[in-house]
């Protein structure tokens, strides 16, 4: 009989398929020991023979390599790699890959999952080699850190509640506002929502769903054993000294029970004004909003838009003036110092109407409804704020004037809604291009968005890094449509015009739409156009209406100008001058104010070369493209050779200089091409780029300056392609047209320079 005392008997059935019966049975008869160990020290078979044929037989992968990464080796706790005789090797697409010499131990694959919190991968390694691999990773002795505790529990217990733990934590540290515990066919899913978008995490074995999901009802104090209806609750964890509450729901699902645990963070909800990141055309619209002290001010968007986070911005900023504020929300999800918040609830009949009715009674100076739903609360906030209040309430409507027709049709009096309402903040959330990685777009503005903006304005694309998490994309920003009531608007409300009737009242006040804030945006280098579209339903209209940064404080008309102090013009009176930001006067065309957007500068300045250093090769050019080096601006982008012009230098020579410093050629002919701006917002100058083709002999040997780590020479065809601004790419297609004969033709006395 097998010796079922020895802790691999399970290699007995493959034994009696590589080994005669009498040799088995000399390994059989080593009681207590291991048999594998048994089976090499006799000489029956190779350790490699055995992980060969365990490989066939389990159909699980022989490991190529036994070198283990830290990050796999801080995941895995010394004491379960001793215990189940594991190495920790990699952690590939979110599952830590371990290599063991037995594949059929299910009970340290649950038990290793449970406590780094991802999926399994299992690779097969000899006994013995993981053992030296155990020393060399963990030490000779074992880490007290890591090491078990005495009467360390079982995996069902005490790694379920870390496995939690980490989960939460880590949804907590990458900024999720919710996380998903999703059952699958194959396992758990589990994935974050940050910054508004899906993130998928890690998989984890199908194994662990139940006792996942009980340690979350525990936490939120929910019916363990209640698996068939939906069910809510609440927790709270701490972090940093900090309090962040949770709210968990559950749903039944075909593969399980769904979890979803919403973050609540305080921290990163109860934020200032000015750190919504509105910018210079919309901040000062809302401050002058919040400075009304009566009246009916809306903030429209749909579900998960920020609607929340502006509201108790705004509380924040008058809290100031020590006023009575009172919040009726459903649910009250951050609890804000200084303000009563009532929490709605339905079936003890404390409605958003039945709680308005009793806070009217409480001297508040300010209410904030958390949503109008219906007729009565409609009305009630109305009456509200035409009797000395200010209310702050949200509705789900697309845009800032169709609010107001939603207010209509749920029976509110034109007259009324017209008197009562002081302004509209429509608004949506787009994710902000990581500042770590985001580069100019290389080709320019997207062709969606041409129609929407000047085709030469620099625009940004995301790429993605570590501090990102590849996405490209961290943190979000508010796009607004903020509506100031005036006395157009008060006749028009009152008049019964439809929304889009009002919407061109609006504009002519001044009022950006949401999809021109988001082009402003866009231009800033705050998104990318990609994003833009995700979020917003495109407006197909001309550049001067799309993108504008200027501000008109009355309704347009045509020669109506006013002076920077306020004052209106006289048609005699116009000059053709701008400021700048510090009342710097600088020429401008008049028909440029008029259809394109401002930039605040104080010079122009011949600042840069660009050369283009060609090999005029008898089977074509070859055009020399530079990649940048690590540490320096724009890393890993392609350019041509670019330098600064040095204090009284002419750019002749600097296109000399930085030709043999960035690449060791010497220039044979140099032409001077063309001249292109860019505004450079560090300086806030426009520079000017002199452009230079630089022609040079054969052998053409580049040595490489400090700052580029790479070099090539291509044709014009697949140079274009590579270069990172499009200003480069529209260069050198002047320089082929002008000099495509090897010389400038015509021009020639008047281009080249030597």
């Amino acid at each position: 009989m097998p010796d079922s005392s020895a802790p691999d008997a399970w290699l007995i059935p493959l034994l009696e398929e590589l080994l005669p019966a009498v040799a088995l049975k000399t390994v059989e008869e080593t009681p207590g020991r291991s048999i594998w160990a048994a089976a090499i020290e006799q000489g029956l078979v190779t350790s490699m023979d055995l992980v060969a044929a365990l490989s066939r037989k389990s159909r699980v992968e022989v490991a190529r390599t036994l070198d283990v990464a830290w990050n796999a080796r801080d995941a895995l706790p010394e004491y379960l790699a001793r215990r189940f005789q594991v190495v920790p090797l990699r952690i590939v697409s979110g599952a830590l890959e371990i290599a063991t010499a037995n594949p059929y131990d299910i009970h340290a694959e649950q038990a290793i999952a449970f406590a780094v919190g991802c999926a399994v991968r299992i690779v097969l390694a000899p006994p013995e080699a993981i053992a030296e691999r155990i020393e060399a990773a963990y030490g000779s002795a074992p880490n007290e850190e890591n090491a078990a505790a005495p009467g360390e529990p079982d995996a069902a217990g005490e790694h379920v509640v870390r496995l939690v733990d980490r989960i939460v934590a880590q949804g907590i540290d990458d900024r999720a506002s919710d996380i998903h515990l999703e059952p699958e066919e194959n396992g758990v899913a589990v994935r974050y929502r940050i910054d508004g978008m899906l993130r998928h995490s890690m998989l984890l074995p199908k194994t662990v769903g139940l006792p996942l999901v009980s340690r979350v009802k525990i936490m939120a104090e929910m019916d363990i054993a209640d698996r068939l209806r939906p069910q809510g609750g609440h927790a709270s964890v701490g972090v940093n000294g900090s309090r962040v509450d949770l709210r968990v729901s559950t749903l039944p699902a075909s593969h399980g029970e769904k979890v979803v645990i919403r973050i609540l963070d305080p921290r990163s909800a109860v934020r200032s004004l000015e750190s919504l990141g509105l910018d210079s055309h919309d901040a000062p619209r809302m401050g002058r909003l919040l400075e009304v002290r009566e009246g009916l001010v809306l903030v429209t968007g749909p579900t998960g838009s920020g609607k929340t986070t502006t509201l108790y911005a705004a509380l924040r900023h008058i809290q100031q003036r020590g006023l009575n504020i009172i919040t009726v929300e459903d649910p009250v999800e951050y609890r804000i110092p200084g303000v009563v918040q009532v929490q709605i609830n339905d079936k003890a009949g404390l409605t958003f109407a039945t709680a308005l009715r009793s806070i009217l009674r409480q001297d508040p100076d300010v209410v904030l409804i958390g949503e109008i739903r219906d007729r009565e609360t409609a009305a009630i906030a109305i009456q509200a704020a035409l009797t000395g209040h200010l209310v702050f309430a949200t509705l789900h409507t697309n845009d800032a004037c169709s609010s107001i027709t939603r207010l209509t049709d749920l029976g509110v009096d034109s007259a009324k809604l017209s008197a009562a309402l002081k302004g509209i903040v429509a608004q949506r959330l787009i994710r902000k291009l990581c500042a770590e990685c985001r580069i100019v777009a290389n080709d320019g503005v997207p062709t969606q968005l041409r129609k929407s903006l000047p085709f030469d304005v620099m625009v940004h694309t995301a790429v993605g890094c570590d501090a990102c998490a590849m996405t490209g994309y961290k943190g979000r920003l508010a796009v607004t449509e903020i509506v100031l009531t005036d006395t157009g608007l008060e006749r028009a409300i009152a008049s019964g015009t439809p929304a889009e009737g009002l919407s061109r009242v609006v504009r002519r006040a001044g009022s950006r739409s949401l999809w021109q804030s988001a082009l402003s945006q866009l231009v800033s280098g705050n998104t990318s156009g990609d994003e833009l579209l995700r979020v917003l339903e495109q407006q197909v209209t001309s550049a001067a209406d799309s993108y504008s940064t200027a501000e008109s404080k009355e309704p347009a008309r045509e020669n109506s100008f006013h002076r920077r102090d306020g004052q209106p013009e006289n048609s005699s009176d116009r000059r053709d001058v701008q400021y700048d930001s510090r009342n710097v006067a600088i020429s401008e065309p008049l028909d440029q104010r008029v259809s394109q957007p401002t930039i605040p500068v104080t010079a122009v300045i011949a600042g840069v070369v660009d050369v283009y250093v060609i090999r005029p090769l008898s089977e074509g050019w070859r055009v020399l493209v530079l990649q940048r080096g690590k540490d320096t601006r724009c890393t890993g982008a392609w350019e041509t050779i670019h330098g600064r012009i040095e204090a009284n230098e002419r750019p002749e020579h600097a296109a000399v200089r930085e030709v043999r410093e960035e690449s060791g050629l010497e220039i044979s002919r140099l032409y001077n091409v063309t001249v292109q701006p860019f505004y450079l917002h560090s300086l806030e100058t426009v520079q000017l780029a002199v452009v230079f083709a630089a022609f040079v002999d054969e052998p053409a040997t580049v040595i490489l300056g400090g700052e580029h780590r790479d070099y090539e020479w291509l044709p014009v065809d697949q140079a274009l392609p590579r270069f990172a601004w499009p200003r480069e790419r529209e260069a050198l297609g002047h320089i082929t047209q002008l000099l495509a004969t090897g010389s400038a033709g015509p021009v020639e006395d008047v281009l080249r320079v030597f």
